[in-house]
This record gives structure tokens, C-alpha cells and sequence, in this order.
């Protein structure tokens, strides 16, 4: 079971993936950037982090759903340093 995701025993490892590459390309075309670029900032925030406790249900709303959240953390990060 390493390295898939599960909800309720039932594997979402495709639904995941598919939500991943759309909230990464919703932050490369919102903020420009590559998708490297794009991909590892939301792989190192705590949106995505909180994506992958499965429990939570967060991976069934929609991407875009998704990347307001990784924003609204952006914005309390920026918020955070002044």
C-alpha cells in the first residue's frame, strides 16, 4: 500500500495524481511560473500537505478550490514576514 492513497479502502491514487497536476497547473498559469517552479511550491506547502492525509477529504473538492487554499497560505506566509 506504499505510495498509493486510499479512502475509506478504496484506492484514489489516479483522483490524487489528477488533482496534483491540476492545482499545479492553476498556480503556474495564476503566477507564471514554470512548472517546476510551480510544482515545488505547492509540493513544499502546507496546502499539500494537508492534501495528503486523505481523511480530510480536501482531495474531493475541486482544484481550483484546492489552489485558493495554497494562496490564502501564501497570503498569511507574506502576512507572517512584515
Amino acid at each position: 500500500m506504499e505510495g498509493k492513497y486510499f479512502f475509506n479502502s478504496k484506492d484514489i491514487t489516479m483522483n490524487m495524481c489528477i488533482q496534483i497536476r491540476d492545482v499545479i497547473d492553476i498556480i503556474k498559469k495564476k503566477s507564471n511560473l514554470a512548472f517546476p517552479d510551480a510544482a515545488g511550491a505547492f509540493y513544499h506547502s502546507q496546502t499539500y500537505k494537508t492534501l495528503q492525509d486523505t481523511e480530510n477529504t480536501l482531495w474531493a473538492e475541486s482544484a481550483g478550490y484546492i489552489a485558493d487554499r495554497f494562496y490564502e497560505e501564501q497570503k498569511q506566509k507574506e502576512l507572517q514576514t512584515l
